[in-house]
This record gives C-alpha cells, sequence and structure tokens, in this order.
C-alpha cells in the first residue's frame, strides 16, 4: 500500500486504487458513509458537491449534483448495494438516472486495518475494456479515481488534526 500516492492497476475493464491512511477504519468509513463528510471531499480536484438526497443503507440512493471547476452541473446517482460497516462498501455509479449512454459502472471500496491506520482498496468495474477506454479519454475516470483519493487523504488529515 502508498501512503499519500495512489497506486493504480488497469486489467480490462476493471480500474483498482490502493492508497493507506493514517486513521483508523472506522474513521476512514464514516468519511465514505455520512452527506456531511462526503460533501466536503467527493470528487476529482476542484469539484463540488451538493446532495439532493442520501439513504444510506442497502438499495439506498444517493442523488447529488457534482459541480465542476469550469461551472457545469453533473447530476449523479449512487445505489448503495452492499454495506458492511466498517469494512466495505459496495455501489453502482447510475450516472444522472436519465440520460441514455450514461455514465455507469460498480465500485467497490474495502477498509482494511493495517499499520495503526487505513488500507483502502477501491475497484472500478466497467461494462467493458472499451467502455473504461472511452471514459478515460473522455472524461478521464482514471485521473480522477487518483484524484478522488487525494481529496480523501487531505480530508482525513484536516479531520485528524
Amino acid at each position: 500500500m502508498t501512503k499519500n500516492n495512489v497506486e493504480t492497476i488497469i486489467e480490462g475493464n476493471k480500474v483498482t486504487y490502493r492508497r493507506h491512511f493514517d486513521v483508523p477504519v472506522h474513521l476512514a468509513f464514516e468519511a465514505w458513509s455520512s452527506q456531511e463528510h462526503l460533501e466536503q471531499w467527493w470528487g476529482p480536484d476542484g469539484f463540488t458537491v451538493t446532495t439532493k438526497s442520501m439513504n444510506f443503507s442497502n438499495g439506498g440512493v444517493w442523488d447529488f449534483v457534482m459541480h465542476g471547476p469550469d461551472g457545469s452541473d453533473y447530476k449523479n446517482k449512487i445505489q448503495f448495494t452492499e454495506i458492511k460497516k466498517p469494512h466495505s462498501i459496495f455501489y453502482k455509479h447510475l450516472g444522472s438516472g436519465e440520460d441514455v449512454g450514461d455514465v455507469t459502472f460498480l465500485s467497490r471500496i474495502i477498509f482494511e486495518e493495517a499499520n495503526g491506520g487505513t488500507d483502502l482498496t477501491m475497484e472500478q468495474i466497467f461494462p467493458s475494456k472499451e467502455e473504461l477506454e472511452r471514459l478515460a479519454k473522455t472524461y478521464g475516470v482514471v485521473e480522477g479515481g487518483k484524484q478522488h483519493l487525494g481529496n480523501l487523504g487531505r480530508y482525513l488529515e484536516k479531520l485528524r488534526a
């Protein structure tokens, strides 16, 4: 596990990101499961989030808007498919929930105690290798995933201070 840097592995239609955080597992999990926390760090660099509604439970949906640094708004919906507190969060990214050809993929977030902190693994599984390549080119999903965990790291450092 890398500390402060994100280890990234691309295999077929799956991207795996790994990073170590110097916070307890329960705090890392809380940062992923609470609307108040998520709105402080979620997304790539320069993005902010406004939540419409959030039901953090198996089958529940988080309906939110990501505001890009260029002023563009991106509607998003995530359906939580399996939550095992404080060990894992699995969800389906449903895109906006409105558009045909939207950005859809599965995510698995795994939290493991290690070296007095948390080893986090985030997997994004896309419908196909071609779809992953399209989204990487069009939206920068791989770089966005790295920035996403970087933002989480900076936020967790603030919580630790």
